[in-house]
């Protein structure tokens, strides 16, 4: 039997210690990797990491996303995330650089969105996967278990959370690069003008404001802010009670009909905000009044009780009188979204009509009529 000499380690060591500098000439699909005496932990990583598209970072003997041709190499993630937006309002769906000219668009935009509830969640889901770089949610209610039926965030270990949390850690799910800003609060008359305030207010240097708010006084007070302001804004009717999401569509507000709370709102502002008077609820008298540039999501569809339930806020109430259903609520969020998403891809945002507002004292006409209805109703 032939004996044979054990291997001298110290061999070994020598000839990988002579390899003075790790090899980074990797592509991300193959790696390659020669380092001097590699562990076992360090070879499970690059083994691993070869597995997925990447570079492996030789001086910190990790795998990264970035290369040292490209120390930005997470845009590369951020095109194939959303580069089907970007193609689908590119010209003709081709050509990559009208394409990452839209998403640097999106990337760089800047969406509120008021009420994150049976449409404000949806509303943000649409904007966070369409590549929107900044969201701020503005919402002060928790989430109740009847919320289920229609409200995306709503699930049996989310019950008793707040909306804005939920969906900011979804958001930062689907895109970890968004920078997402959160309000616990409500909008109302008193603190609308301090939403605004381009010195830190949550609204300062928005892009877009999507509305989903249910109370027509504080309705009217926010699209009056965004008219004073020149903010594009994009408001949502009442959904509760429909169950015909096919009906759902998008018009200037002066156009909306088959909708009270969207109606009360409009009456408040020719009312209380100096809007243009017009022919009222419909179009019977043949009047075509000019549009406010507002967008407005409704449903055309015809139910009993007018259209869209209460006129009245629902704060830190689960549900009204009327029943609701995510396959309605959930398509005039994605309406909203996609009107402003549309605008931003094309670079043509709308702002509204400019309009000569009233003096403050008639918004606080307005909040003691309000309350003066409110008391006679309790």
């Amino acid at each position: 039997t032939m004996r044979v000499p054990p291997i001298n380690v110290s061999i070994l060591v020598i000839l990988s210690s002579a390899v003075a500098t790790p090899r980074t000439d990797v592509t991300p699909s193959f790696i390659t990797v020669v380092h001097p005496r590699p562990s076992g932990r360090e070879i499970a990583s690059s083994v691993t990491a070869a597995r997925s598209p990447g570079y492996w970072n030789a001086g910190k003997m990790q795998f990264s996303t970035t290369s040292p041709e490209d120390a930005d190499a997470d845009a590369d993630l951020e095109f194939l995330r959303f580069s089907g937006v970007g193609r689908l309002f590119a010209d003709g769906g081709e050509g990559d650089e009208e394409s990452l000219e839209i998403l640097r668009r999106l990337s760089s935009s800047s969406v509120a969105v008021v009420g994150i509830g049976g449409v404000g969640s949806w509303a943000v889901e649409s904007l966070a996967r369409s590549g929107v770089g900044r969201l701020v949610l503005v919402d002060a209610d928790d989430i109740c278990i009847s919320n289920t039926n229609r409200q995306l965030h709503a699930t049996t270990d989310s019950v008793g959370k707040m909306k804005v949390d939920e969906m900011k850690a979804r958001v930062l799910k689907i895109n970890p690069h968004c920078e997402v800003i959160t309000v616990a609060d409500f909008v109302t008359l008193e603190n609308i003008d301090e939403m605004f305030d381009d010195d830190g207010g949550a609204f300062a240097g928005v892009s877009a404001l999507c509305d989903c708010i249910d109370g027509a006084t504080e309705k009217a007070a926010l699209l009056g802010a965004c008219v004073r302001r020149g903010c594009p804004v994009v408001t949502c009717g009442g959904a509760a009670g429909r169950r015909d999401p096919s009906k759902v569509e998008c018009e200037d507000l002066v156009r909306v009909k088959e909708d009270r709370l969207l109606c009360r709102v409009r009456k408040n502002l020719r009312i209380y905000y100096g809007f243009p008077k017009g022919p009222g609820d419909g179009f019977k008298n043949g009047h075509n009044p000019r549009k406010w540039r507002i967008s407005a999501v409704f449903s055309g569809e015809v139910v009993g009780n007018g259209g869209g339930g209460d006129t009245q806020s629902s704060l830190r109430t689960c549900d009204g009188t009327l029943g609701t259903s995510s396959f309605v609520t959930g398509t005039y969020g994605f309406v909203a979204a996609g009107k402003i998403i549309e605008m931003i891809s094309t670079g043509k945002l709308v702002a509204p009509k400019k309009i000569r507002m009233p003096s403050l004292p008639l918004k606080r006409k307005l909040k003691n009529e309000g309350n003066a209805i409110l008391d006679a109703f309790l």
